[in-house]
């Protein structure tokens, strides 16, 4: 098959390599041509409907792994819908599969989340993603959207479980994590968001697939992270949702945070059963991806 990754940044090259190393044909598209040195890479604005077309002739299956400019629910209304529109045009047009990362905002998390649960957006990023999910729906196109929990492993950023975790568990330092730390919460391990990825372009039987979670507090990564590093687990100091609201009433960001704090003050579980049983695809253990995180 012939794969076409659009998106360098933390999913997009996961995707890529995973299907490089099965043997597939990838290439990595990003506007400026430039992506990872060791896989193919072409130039390619992906709002240019005419240029995506022709780059879709013969792609089997697109991977649509870019994202807005920024955090924010303004930037996420502007960008979002408009860029989707054109993929699904030149999806239908030529016939390719596009297999899409999806968050956990859309969709009722007040039990574990699974393909069929229901969409019920608290956030102003929530209803966003509703509306894409609905264009998806809605388009003739072939799509799979794989829904993850926050992200953990090499190479995320901005992530809760990413270096504002265990950068300061490392060094000895207090970790300030949003929310409660000792409640629950779904993360996925960005390889296992991949094989998921490639696993569901390759027999697009659902429209929506869940990806593995690991489910731990926010306090157990801390305690994973310092095991991983050799570390004494450092103090754990939490800031309650309530500051953040009020930092969000001047800072944008903040105010996005804060929106969905929701997800950080109640359990968050996600039911990856039919990924398990039908795709073959589990959850990488805490331990290995804490190693792999710190040691990276």
């Amino acid at each position: 098959m012939n794969h076409l990754v659009i998106g360098a940044g933390q999913i997009g090259p996961h995707v890529a390599r995973r299907l490089a190393e099965a043997g597939e044909t990838v290439t990595v598209a990003t506007r400026s041509g430039r992506g990872p040195a060791d896989l193919a890479n072409v130039s390619l604005d992906a709002t240019d409907g005419p240029a995506l077309q022709a780059a879709l002739e013969g792609v089997d299956v697109l991977y649509l792994c870019l994202h807005a400019s920024a955090y924010r629910d303004d930037a996420w209304r502007r960008e979002l819908p408009p860029l989707e529109r054109t993929v699904l045009a030149a999806a239908e047009t030529t016939g390719t599969t596009v297999v899409f990362p999806e968050s956990l905002y859309a969709f009722d998390a007040s039990t574990p989340i699974s393909a069929t649960s229901r969409v019920a957006p608290r956030s102003p990023l929530g209803q966003v993603r509703k509306t894409l999910l609905e264009q998806r729906a809605a388009s003739p196109a072939a799509t799979v959207s794989v829904v993850a929990g926050d992200f953990i492993g090499p190479g995320v950023g901005q992530s809760h479980a990413g270096p504002r975790m265990w950068e300061p568990t490392l060094a000895g330092k207090t970790v300030r994590p949003v929310g409660s730390v000792d409640t629950v919460h779904a993360w996925t391990y960005l390889p296992d968001l991949a094989a998921t990825m490639v696993a569901a372009g390759a027999r697009p039987s659902e429209p929506i697939v869940i990806a593995p979670a690991i489910h731990a507090t926010q306090r157990e990564l801390v305690e994973a992270y310092a095991a991983a590093g050799g570390v004494d687990v450092p103090r754990v100091s939490p800031v309650p949702m309530w500051v953040m609201r009020a930092a969000g009433a001047i800072h944008r960001e903040t105010r996005t945070i804060a929106q969905t704090g929701y997800l950080f003050t109640q359990p968050l579980r996600m039911d990856f059963t039919a990924t398990r049983d039908e795709l073959g695809i589990d959850a990488t253990p805490l331990d290995v991806v804490a190693k792999a995180t710190v040691s990276a």
